[in-house]
């Protein structure tokens, strides 16, 4: 009976923090889910255009677009890695025990989930799925590649960047609310300051591996147009980077602004302590970061955008190749 007191009153603490991981997977969720609506004729169009080459096609540039695409798929591995060696130093160093279980335990269900979404995705053809195939067939095009290992190397690298872009999100969203978790004693002014600093790392790590996954999205797929010497679908590439971009923005945000808005709910109750008087409250949550106003967290909201930013700095990116000395 006492451990039953136990587990419903460790619960119950718990349980208001971890709520927040809703938000950024109701964007993510609603974001699929749009997408498997417009995304129908996107499909439709690429893998149609990804069965033939028109003449005149120029395999040295085809070449370059493909040491771009290694280069941001070289860049989003390394990103992935280190976001999540530093998303597990930092969670140890905040939970030990069982509760720091509990949360692996919460990620490793939204990995599962994550997974057997993809496995949906293979199996169901849904319109997600031509952003992989639409330069997968292209390169199909070249019996020169058909015939070669590269194919199944490039089919490897894909695959283990798609486990990745569930693993990181998931343990993004997992560890996310261990900033707003009661802390063992009261609240302070020191420990929201540690918070607020954490919240910080976590948006900054969010944003450098979405940004790295917009960009690996626009090199991958502008890779075909030039398998092809299809220049006009670089515009459909271009729209659906752009939409991505701004469904990684949404999340970032939906992740972000909850956690603040619950720190500045505490920080309520440390004013209260100080006894800080009504009139200089709004400048005491601005001087410790902790103000929604855009002037306090522009650094926060810049990156924020950064992964929809992305998405036109993908066609610099994309184009490259045409800056190589000849």
């Amino acid at each position: 009976m006492a451990k039953l007191r136990k587990w419903r009153s460790l619960l119950a603490r718990e349980l208001p923090s971890t709520s927040l991981i809703a938000y950024p997977l109701v964007v993510f969720i609603l974001g699929h889910l749009l997408f498997d609506w417009i995304g129908i004729p996107f499909a439709q169009h690429v893998l149609e255009e990804a069965e033939s080459a028109l003449a005149g096609a120029n395999p040295n540039q085809a070449i370059s677009d493909g040491h771009v695409w290694a280069a941001t798929a070289h860049l989003y591995l390394l990103v992935s890695l280190f976001v999540l060696v530093a998303l597990s130093r930092w969670m140890w160093t905040r939970i030990r025990g069982r509760l720091a279980f509990a949360y692996l335990a919460i990620a490793g269900f939204l990995i599962a989930l994550g997974i057997a979404y993809l496995i949906n995705v293979d199996i169901s053809d849904r319109p997600i799925k031509a952003i992989f195939l639409f330069t997968y067939r292209s390169l199909r095009v070249d019996m020169e590649l058909v015939i070669s290992p590269i194919l199944a190397f490039i089919g490897n690298t894909l695959t283990a960047i798609n486990l990745l872009g569930v693993v990181v999100p998931a343990v993004l969203c997992a560890f996310g609310p261990l900033i707003v978790r009661e802390p063992i004693g009261a609240w302070t002014e020191k420990e929201l300051m540690i918070r607020v600093r954490d919240a910080r790392m976590l948006a900054v790590l969010a944003s450098l591996f979405l940004v790295a996954g917009v960009l690996h999205m626009y090199a991958w797929m502008s890779w075909a147009p030039q398998l092809l010497n299809k220049e006009g679908l670089l515009t459909v590439v271009g729209s659906v980077a752009f939409y991505w971009g701004s469904v990684f923005t949404m999340m970032l945000a939906a992740l972000y602004f909850p956690i603040l808005l619950v720190l500045q709910d505490r920080a309520e109750a440390v004013m209260e302590a100080q006894q800080v008087p009504l009139m200089e409250r709004d400048d005491w949550l601005q001087q410790r970061g902790l103000s929604v106003r855009l002037a306090n967290q522009l650094p926060q909201v810049i990156g924020i955008l950064a992964p929809l930013i992305a998405a036109p700095a993908g066609k610099f990116l994309a184009n490259l190749s045409l800056l190589v000395p000849k």
